[in-house]
């Protein structure tokens, strides 16, 4: 029973510093990203029964497109430009979704109009699901004012790189209500706690040291005279369009002399054309 007393106090912990950034007052701790999606969903399917899941075309998470028919939605794709939800597609498709579910930064490297998505969403009655994964921390994504429902990963290789953990916070407390079925299935026992909440705490910190690094590789590649997607939003990935198979194997070696992992697209979590994804979220910072 003690013991249970004190980790019930260190969820709290976590918890608090977590209302703190969402600005959400209902949250729950999960185990990890995915299991956030997935009871994202089931909160929807009670709260909403229209039939379709949006999500974007490109740019988003491998669970959007297989978790939505797990509860029998079907998945509809909104079109984007290299990722950015295309607005004028949104109003034509939101009135028929349950949810639209989105990253903050899509790709991880291209930040996402949220207010004006969340204005959509809210007059054609669309709950808006914001995986805030890339985000948590920020002080304008990661928005509970806007989003209805935040999810969030403490994985490997997240803005919170704790390699376990994740949360599910809501903006109406009462979509928690008679979900303790979906609960059941998650459970939230961190290595340590003590780490876990040093680097929430530090996590605002390591999304402006990552902004600033994003922002000296994207004018570094443009001095060279490489095509940088997406060159004046904020993020935490670069992406960069290759002219020439030349082009490819310049980017290639530059990522490696700045000892910076990258993934080549098409890739669906990024971009579905040919471009390099320079991975800067990667690095221990």
């Amino acid at each position: 029973m003690v013991e249970e007393q004190v980790v019930e106090k260190k969820d709290e912990k976590i918890i608090q510093l977590i209302k703190q950034f969402t600005s959400h007052n209902a949250v729950k701790l999960v185990q990890r990203g995915n299991a956030a999606i997935l009871c994202a969903l089931y909160l929807v399917k009670k709260i909403n029964s229209k039939p379709f899941i949006l999500i974007p075309d490109m740019g988003g998470w491998i669970s959007f497109k297989s978790y939505p028919p797990l509860f029998n939605f079907e998945v509809r794709l909104v079109k984007t430009n290299r990722g950015i939800i295309d607005l004028i597609d949104l109003e034509k498709k939101a009135e028929g979704g349950a949810a639209l579910l989105m990253t903050s930064f899509a790709g991880y490297f291209a930040e996402q109009p949220l207010k004006y998505i969340a204005n959509i969403c809210k007059k054609n009655n669309c709950l808006l699901i914001e995986d805030a994964s890339p985000a948590f921390g920020d002080s304008e994504l990661c928005n509970g004012e806007v989003a209805d429902i935040i999810v969030c990963s403490f994985g490997k290789h997240k803005p919170v790189n704790n390699g376990y953990g994740g949360f599910i916070s809501v903006k109406d407390q009462s979509f928690f209500q008679n979900s303790s079925a979906i609960f059941s299935t998650t459970n939230f026992n961190p290595t340590s706690y003590d780490s876990l909440l040093k680097k929430i705490k530090y996590v605002p910190e390591r999304l402006k040291k990552l902004y600033a690094l994003q922002e000296k590789v994207k004018s570094e590649l443009e001095g060279k005279k490489f095509k940088v997607l997406h060159r004046d939003k904020r993020g935490l990935n670069v992406v960069v369009k290759p002219m020439t198979s030349e082009d490819k194997e310049k980017i290639i070696e530059y990522c490696k002399k700045k000892k910076y992992e990258f993934v080549q697209c098409p890739k669906y979590i990024r971009l579905e054309e040919d471009a390099i994804s320079i991975e800067l979220k990667r690095l221990d910072i």
